[in-house]
């Protein structure tokens, strides 16, 4: 059991020894292949044509996510597929600026515990382009999209009616209880009940206020009603997303060092094979 484990100890030490020397042996091709991996990966990055992410915050309570990431999708597809002429007339923007997105995802801008089982208000919709000029123009088209298409357009009328019936009910109210208010100071109404009514004249003025709060409240939800709203556009940024400086140089050393490796183990390999034949 000793010799079985000094046995084995003394072949990793071989093992170990082995390695080394190969290591030792290609050293300068190592390095070589090393470097000329870093300065391919450095040639693509200065060669590649850089991408931009940017990002939009906008708010609906008319398009949900799922809905729009169904939208999204389908314009991905033109996009893989190359197609810009659709592309373009879906965003009402030129082919040229269409065949310069690389791609269009929209998330949920946050998720808590309590958004669960509802769909976000608040979407994050992020953009990759190669050239940002490109932006004004495609922030225009986007909403342009979300807002006209029929499922959004139908859901904005009628959220529109019923704001505006809501409001002509309230505004109906408003003036019921002001002509009340008014025989109340005027004493008609006392009179008309031969005081037998037990009645606080303060309710009626907090009544107004409540209801011209709610007149406000729709007559400001009717001016914003649409399908989209916009909270933060596209911001231009100096730095591509990518390729990235780092990465380029991590991903073509390695690579470097995959082939000299592959070439240590192929020559390896020739050699026992030599050996071999010699032996017979």
């Amino acid at each position: 059991m000793v010799d079985q484990k000094k046995n084995d100890e003394i072949d990793l030490i071989d093992l170990l020894l082995k390695v080394v020397r190969t290591f030792r042996a290609n050293f300068w091709l190592i390095i070589l292949f090393f470097f000329l991996g870093s300065a391919l990966g450095l040639a693509y990055f200065y060669t590649s044509k850089k991408v931009f992410e940017n990002k939009m915050i906008v708010s609906s309570e008319i398009l949900t996510e799922s809905y729009t990431k169904t939208m999204f999708e389908n314009a991905n597809r033109y996009r893989r597929e190359g197609n810009g002429r659709l592309l373009a007339a879906q965003f009402h923007i030129s082919e040229k600026a269409a065949m310069e997105i690389v791609s269009l995802t929209v998330e949920p801008l946050t998720k808590t515990e309590a958004e669960d089982l509802k769909e976000s208000k608040s979407l994050l919709i992020t953009v990759q382009v190669f050239d940002e000029q490109i932006l004004p123009e495609l922030q225009r088209g986007l909403i342009s999209y979300l807002e006209n298409n029929e499922f959004a357009k139908i859901r904005v009328e009628h959220k529109r009616t019923y704001m505006k019936h809501m409001l002509a009910s309230v505004e109906k109210e408003i003036k019921d209880l002001e002509e009340f208010k008014l025989r109340i100071f005027r004493g008609d109404f006392f009179q008309s009940a031969k005081g037998n009514v037990m009645f606080d004249p303060t309710i009626v003025n907090s009544k107004i206020l409540e209801l011209k709060d709610r007149k406000i409240g729709y007559e400001n939800n009717l001016q914003i009603v649409s399908g989209i709203q916009v909270i933060d556009g596209f911001t231009k940024f100096e730095n591509p997303s990518k390729p990235k400086l780092f990465s380029s140089l991590l991903a073509g050393s390695l690579a470097g060092l995959f082939i000299v490796g592959l070439a240590i183990t192929f020559n390896s390999i020739r050699k026992l094979l030599t050996m071999a034949e010699a032996t017979k």
